[in-house]
């Protein structure tokens, strides 16, 4: 007879193998490390989602970021109790909208480019996903409105 544990370890290790196994499909994905590393880190890029709290395509990317160590999502502040329901990491980027609300002057080019590398600097991710538009794009869009 097959201690209760152990069944349930077995259960979890191929219930996890078939994940792994529907998640092949990463056509989304960006390598950036050549390692693989014990501990892997994924950025989620979803600058525009538009859920309430979450988008039914941002949800479906976390579930398939499961095996991931760490998952942090860059989003809209009003993300930030879902995700820390899920026991995720967030950060954030101001939008149009608060910079104009702030009333600074300064020059937000610069410091959203430098916010950008740092986020992505202190997470080291293994894989970047994107969802919406790029952080590339969003700073782009960004310099021609403001």
């Amino acid at each position: 007879m097959i201690k209760p544990h152990l069944q349930n370890f077995g259960l979890r290790f191929a219930l996890g193998s078939l994940r792994k196994l529907k998640a092949r499909d990463k056509s989304g994905a960006l390598l950036l490390s050549e390692e693989r590393r014990l501990r892997t880190v994924a950025l989620v890029w979803a600058l525009e989602d538009d859920g309430d709290p979450l988008s039914a395509e941002l949800v479906d990317q976390l579930e398939r970021l499961s095996d991931f160590e760490t998952v942090a999502v860059v989003c809209p502040p009003r993300c930030f109790g879902a995700l820390r329901s899920r026991g995720l990491f967030f950060e954030t980027l101001p939008s149009r909208d608060e910079v104009a609300r702030a009333g600074v002057a300064c020059d937000w080019d610069l410091y959203l480019s430098r916010r950008v590398s740092r986020i992505r600097e202190s997470w080291a991710p293994d894989f970047e996903f994107t969802l919406g538009r790029s952080p590339e794009d969003y700073l782009e869009q960004f310099r021609r409105k403001v």
